[in-house]
């Protein structure tokens, strides 16, 4: 199980104290990098279509992608965290002679930026409704709303893990 923390203090400098907003991008190749890059604009500048700001164009590594912007569905967030070594603290309040079941550590995952939308990228083609990621994200927030009013809790969804930042 996880549990999502905004940034500690020691971990971030004083100028990035607050949360970034973000474009997440997901790319139809493997990039064998994971974190920050210095200047992304030197080689990821997408462009929107004249006739429809849904769509986009870029070229990475010499390819021509054509991009769809999926929208995080009202009543969500989009969340980029990262892994961290700590666990957050046991709340178990039993008395000595109760008998206590040792639950599974909550990891804590560390809130990096959030965002609005993504943008689902395809080679030559503008990727379709029935792409996996682009009904992954809509078809999941409607079972999840469907659960969550099944079961009358709330579920916070964290929609990436590590994603490239455009």
């Amino acid at each position: 199980m996880f549990a999502i923390q905004s940034p500690q203090q020691s971990s971030r400098s004083e100028t990035e104290k607050t949360t970034d907003n973000c474009t997440p991008n997901i790319l139809p190749c493997r990039i064998h990098h994971d974190g920050p890059t210095g200047s992304i604009s030197r080689y990821w500048t997408p462009v929107s279509d004249e006739n429809d700001k849904n769509t986009q164009t870029a070229f990475f590594r010499g390819r021509r992608l054509r991009g769809r912007r999926v929208a995080i569905p009202e009543g969500y967030q989009g969340i980029v965290a990262m892994p961290t070594e700590r666990l957050l603290p046991s709340t178990q309040n039993k008395s000595a002679n109760e008998e206590v079941e040792q639950d599974d550590p909550v990891k804590v995952l560390e809130k990096q930026a959030t965002f609005d939308e993504i943008v689902v990228w395809g080679h030559e083609a503008v990727p379709a409704s029935d792409d996996t990621f682009v009904k992954g994200v809509e078809e999941w927030a409607k079972m999840a709303k469907v659960v969550g009013g099944y079961l009358a809790i709330d579920l916070p969804i964290v929609l990436f893990h590590t994603l490239m930042m455009g």
